[in-house]
């Protein structure tokens, strides 16, 4: 599985649960696609062969039509993007990953996921 983590999902160590999975990650800095449109970044991706979008940008969804999409889009409903605070949700969606559907889903602060 390939995995695109967006420009608010820079660092490293959010990465690590991935590739321990043996997931293919990489964030819009690798990919040069920095300071892209959400919608950009998005059409890139699914151009790419990406097949997961992961976000912290909880407005995405009310500001981009993603219902023809063909990736599956997590979107972390947090109340913080620190990487440590992150982290532990990260491993979460790692393990979650082969069994979402393609769309939107959301995870929040203590790792329960809505799908939208």
């Amino acid at each position: 599985m390939i995995i695109l983590l967006d420009e608010n999902l820079l660092s490293k160590k959010l990465k690590q649960p991935f590739l321990t999975k043996g997931y293919q990650v990489y964030n819009v800095n690798d990919m040069g696609w920095r300071g892209l449109k959400d919608r950009e970044i998005v059409e890139r991706a699914e151009n790419h062969p990406f097949e997961v979008f992961i976000t912290a940008d909880k407005n995405l969804p009310y500001q981009q039509n993603l219902s023809n999409s063909i990736l599956k889009v997590v979107i972390l409903n947090t109340r913080s993007t620190n990487p440590n605070y992150l982290l532990p949700l990260m491993i979460k969606v790692s393990e979650l990953l082969p069994s979402l559907s393609r769309g939107i889903v959301f995870i929040d602060d203590e790792g329960n996921f809505t799908k939208n």
